[in-house]
């Protein structure tokens, strides 16, 4: 038996590892071994690795029984990725094509490739100012086409002038994307391909010709609860939240004051269906309890378990979908099932376990690995079989040879390999400012970005193209965008500042702009939510009135003449004296014009000890706290301690909502407040 026949998995999960070596005949794939071994410690949270070396040492273990049941040694291994901070965008994107020809297979992934471009700006421009946005694309899903607003599966070999892909894009940080990477380093193994959990487990429980109907997949294992969802023949969404088995778990821990093992053990017994179940406490005192009785102790965990698992399939899908399939160790939670029923309103028949059916049509294996436990490992191998297996490749990036192991590459898993960042790739657009002029909202938008060049053998070509060996690709990195950078005088239509002397001291007329309340030059800057005003003081009355004086025409002299109206235009070096007047009157400084009345809505909160108005939102949406980041100096680069979110006294979540009259808090745990906060506008 040769490794390079094999079909090599390791699912990665919260509270286990597992291994499985399988081996493809024709559309069926032949398991020929498992393994699996628990962390010993948290290595990895909620799906996310944590501790790269102990990951390793415990994935290491697995792969080294295998080797020696099988009598093989590995070298590449399919995986799957999965976190808490999976994202995912929904995007539609249009370009022109040629309509005299038929559509091909460069068109498809221009167009593909432009809404992942899309999908990555997206992303990027709703994460909050300071937060990273080195995210990296871990799959996608088409959800349909269009030409020329007709809707098609493909459409290749069509004709038309217009094509139009709705597709949703994945995206992991890039760390999360690395530990994987590093992980399989440490034990001399290479990624071969990766996908997400929810896909694999849904190529192994939901085949194709099911995607036609409004199904939803639940992965449930230890630290995440991973979603996906099909509809008219696609995959429509991804989620995931992040509660699973270990809030039963952890539930277990505070009933029957017992350690986190301890109450694994219970939370295992019971899904075996004893009957009465003995442990020890932390006190090493030992106890026996009814599994009747702790069952209606969990009862509250496990309905919130399955309202939180509705909750994140109706966030994707707007509606109950038709069936919900259960996979994964969590999944025979106890009346878990039941609950997710009842949370969705649908008859309790709808939400079951997932069946072993659709597994034997293209697995070959024991009983027990085809089942909801295996689901993702064992889709993890299908979804590796389906994409193609075989010897390794090599092609070139701007010259430096690079061996992809793995029959189906892209271009841009080959410049991920070969150490390109996804920035690099991808692109940003500068950053926007976002001020209030004049009482009204005004962005101004950073350049664009400049597009990475790709060519595959002297050919144009895209993210999304498969390469063959001894394919040469040159890549010229994409550029970013500059930030924006307003200055005041760019604002008004015209910037003509003049100097009179009014009661025998010289004043600025004409153009005159503020910033924040204070007079400014009109080179100055724009910041982020700054608060300006630019006024035409261009007649007697404007001049009056910006200086707070009284409106007196018939008692003013311009220019040694009795002045003709408040309408009387001003001119570079007027003069403007009262009539009479033989001593100079004092003058104050150019003071800030009135500021607007306080919108309807608005809301009133001490933000680090200054007051602020917050201005109702143009979405109509609430504020929430990571809305504020802008307003402080948080390097996440420089940290001084943990990022301290305090409401009103209380510790608060970067997604809670903000109230009016709250006191809030944003600051480093470690360091003087009034050393990292900028002066903040009065009014956002």
């Amino acid at each position: 038996m040769k490794a390079e026949e094999l079909v090599f998995v390791l699912d990665i999960g919260t509270r286990s590892v597992i291994g499985l070596v399988g081996k493809a005949h024709d559309d069926m794939l032949e398991v020929l071994c498992v393994e699996s071994a628990e962390h010993s410690s948290r290595a990895v949270v909620d799906g996310q690795i944590e501790d790269i070396e102990q990951t390793a040492k415990i994935a290491g273990k697995v792969k080294a029984k295998l080797e020696d049941t099988l009598g093989v040694k590995l070298h590449e291994v399919h995986v799957a990725a999965a976190g808490r901070v999976l994202r995912t965008e929904r995007v539609s994107c249009t370009i022109e094509v040629d309509g005299g020809r038929p559509i091909g297979e460069k068109e498809m992934l221009a167009l593909e490739t432009a809404a992942l471009q899309k999908a990555y700006e997206n992303l990027s421009e709703n994460l909050p100012d300071g937060a990273a946005t080195n995210f990296c694309s871990v799959g996608h899903s088409v959800v349909g086409y269009q030409l020329d607003g007709y809707a098609f599966s493909t459409l290749l070999g069509h004709r038309g002038r217009q094509a139009c892909v709705e597709l949703i894009a994945t995206f992991l940080p890039n760390e999360v994307v690395e530990s994987l990477y590093t992980t399989m380093s440490m034990m001399d193994l290479s990624i071969a391909s990766m996908t997400l959990e929810p896909i694999a487990a849904m190529n192994a429980v939901v085949p194709k010709e099911l995607h036609l109907l409004n199904i939803a997949l639940v992965d449930v294992g230890a630290g995440t609860s991973d979603i996906a969802v099909t509809d008219k023949g696609s995959v429509c969404g991804y989620t995931m939240v992040t509660v699973a088995g270990d809030e039963i778990t952890e539930c277990v821990m505070q009933e029957l004051l017992v350690d986190f093992s301890v109450a694994e053990q219970v939370k295992f017994a019971i899904g075996a269906g004893k009957d009465t179940i003995e442990y020890k406490d932390v006190l090493g005192i030992p106890y026996t309890v009814e599994r009747k009785e702790l069952l209606e102790r969990l009862m509250p965990a496990i309905e919130d378990l399955a309202r939180r698992i509705a909750e994140g399939i109706l966030s994707i899908n707007n509606e109950p979908p038709k069936a919900v399939f259960m996979v994964g160790g969590g999944s025979r939670t106890p009346d878990l099932c039941k609950f997710v029923a009842r949370a969705l309103s649908v008859d309790e028949k709808r939400v079951a376990i997932g069946s072993s059916n659709y597994m034997k049509r293209q697995i070959q294996a024991e009983d027990k690995y085809l089942s909801a436990e295996y689901a993702t490992p064992v889709g993890i191998a299908v979804t590796a079989m389906q994409s193609g297996s075989g010897e390794g490749l090599t092609v070139q990036v701007n010259g430096t040879r690079l061996h992809l192991l793995g029959a189906s590459m892209t271009v841009m898993e080959a410049l991920r390999r070969g150490g390109y960042q996804y920035g690099q790739i991808m692109g940003h657009s500068g950053k926007n400012v976002i001020f209030e002029y004049n009482g009204e909202r005004r962005i101004v938008r950073g350049s664009p970005y400049t597009l990475a060049q790709i060519q595959v053998n002297g050919s144009v070509a895209g993210l999304s193209t498969l390469l063959q060996a001894g394919d040469n690709i040159l890549f010229a990195p994409a550029s970013d965008g500059e930030d924006a950078t307003p200055r005041l005088r760019d604002l008004p239509d015209r910037w003509e500042p003049f100097e009179v002397e009014l009661f025998g001291t010289a004043v600025s007329a004409g153009t005159v702009g503020w910033i924040n309340g204070a007079l400014a030059e009109p080179d100055q800057m724009i910041q982020q939510m700054d608060n300006v005003t630019v006024k035409q003081i261009d007649t007697v009355g404007d001049l009056l009135e910006i200086m707070g004086f009284a409106k007196q025409a018939p008692e003013l002299m311009v220019n040694g003449n009795p002045c003709i109206g408040l309408e009387q235009n001003l001119f570079p070096g007027d003069t403007i004296a009262l009539k009479n007047q033989t001593t100079s009157q004092p003058v104050p400084s150019v003071v800030e014009p009135a500021k607007p009345a306080p919108l309807k809505g608005e809301m009133r909160v001490l933000f680090n000890g200054k007051d602020m108005v917050l201005a109702p939102r143009g979405d109509g949406e609430f504020y929430q706290f990571f809305h504020l980041l802008n307003y402080v100096n948080i390097d996440p680069n420089d940290p001084h301690g943990e990022i301290v979110l305090l409401r009103n006294g209380s510790p608060a979540s970067y997604l809670e909502r903000i109230q009016d009259g709250d006191q809030i808090e944003i600051r480093w745990s470690e360091e003087d407040l009034s050393e990292r906060i900028p002066h903040l506008p009065e009014e956002l």
